[in-house]
């Protein structure tokens, strides 16, 4: 019942998330759109925090290794190589040889 809940929660996050831009092309005013927008958002986000520990570790751990993945495959350097790459660590390499 916990995880059923959990996915619930989920799915209806990822719903709000996919009106977000959908909004701006409805015939409302500029303040009503702002404020839609504004709603939705924050609701989106306490659903998915309020799944999250209704699913457990596994589903953190996959959205862990999901976001690593992304920033792999967008071409983003991790944390280490940035740092292997730094001026003051190329010196230091650079004086050891």
């Amino acid at each position: 019942m916990r995880k059923l809940l959990g996915y619930i929660l989920l799915a209806i996050s990822c719903l709000a998330w996919l009106t977000v831009p959908i909004i701006p092309f409805l015939s409302l005013s500029a303040v009503e759109k702002a404020s839609w927008v504004g709603g939705i958002i924050i609701f989106a986000e306490i659903a998915w925090w309020l799944a999250m520990p209704l699913l457990g570790k596994e589903i953190i751990a996959w959205c862990k290794s999901a976001w690593q993945w992304s920033k792999r495959a967008l071409g983003f350097r991790s944390d280490e190589a940035l740092a292997d790459n730094a001026p003051e660590t190329v010196a230091v390499k650079a004086a050891k040889e």
